[in-house]
């Protein structure tokens, strides 16, 4: 009798616990979330060293991204330049298509929180926005064909730019530029960051997006969108080792829709 009692009693205890949980459960699944209209911009520098032909040049790429974040109403961060300007930078040596190169980045990889990069003013994203609607909105590289610009990237170099999202996957309209009308880029919408080295080391493992619009190949501004891109993912961006100016400039402007 007193094992039946105490077994009846350990199982309305489990059940109180298990009630107990799933209104906890509950209670933090029905907290009310809303979408905010958020705002990312950084600048990645890039210095070539002496086993790059663009020796001794540099690359900035200039990065703008709008995306919809979902906070908890009195929750979210409030933008912080101090915390998340210049002094979260990261210098490193690193390898791109197995030659070094010295990268300069900020930490904008979370994104968790609302920032600005130190330099950059309310005007220059006004001017990328107007920019994104110009009937010009793609321009093909001109200076030399498509099948030298396969050669040439066979050399170059690549960056991976991540999206930003709150979802598992979502859709992004964006514009890439260069600044060095004497080369073209490839861009693609890739899953993960991962294929920035897959693209050199195992091009048969490469992989991107196909629809069109999710790709681009030799062009100087490239505007397209993109659906059901992978929270993972983000624009990978080819050059060829080929840079004429003493800093190229990149520019990148992606909106999630």
């Amino acid at each position: 009798m007193a094992i039946i009692s105490v077994m009846l009693g350990l199982a309305v205890l489990f059940s109180i616990n298990v009630v107990f949980d799933d209104a906890f459960a509950t209670f933090r699944e029905s907290r009310d979330t809303v979408k905010i209209s958020q705002t990312n911009e950084y600048a990645n520098y890039v210095h070539f060293q002496p086993e790059w032909k663009s020796y001794p040049r540099n690359l900035i790429v200039d990065v703008t991204t709008t995306w919809e974040r979902e906070v908890i109403p009195g929750e979210e961060e409030q933008s912080d330049i101090t915390k998340h300007g210049a002094k979260q930078r990261q210098n490193g040596l690193q390898y791109v298509n197995s030659k070094p190169v010295v990268a300069v980045q900020y930490d904008y990889r979370d994104c968790e929180s609302q920032w600005f990069h130190y330099a950059k003013t309310g005007l220059d994203f006004i001017g990328y926005n107007l920019n994104f609607f110009k009937k010009d909105a793609s321009i093909p590289n001109s200076a030399y064909s498509n099948e030298s610009q396969k050669q040439k990237l066979q050399n170059g170099f690549a960056q991976f730019v991540p999206i930003c999202t709150s979802k598992e996957s979502t859709n992004y309209e964006y514009t890439v530029s260069v600044n060095d009308d004497t080369i073209g880029f490839d861009v693609y919408f890739v899953p993960s960051y991962v294929q920035q080295w897959y693209y050199f080391l195992y091009p048969e493992n490469f992989e991107h997006y196909s629809d069109n619009g999710c790709y681009a190949n030799n062009f100087q501004k490239f505007s397209g969108e993109c659906s059901g891109v992978d929270k993972n993912g983000g624009l990978l961006i080819v050059v060829p080792d080929e840079l004429s100016r003493p800093m190229t400039k990149i520019s990148v402007n992606l909106i999630e829709t």
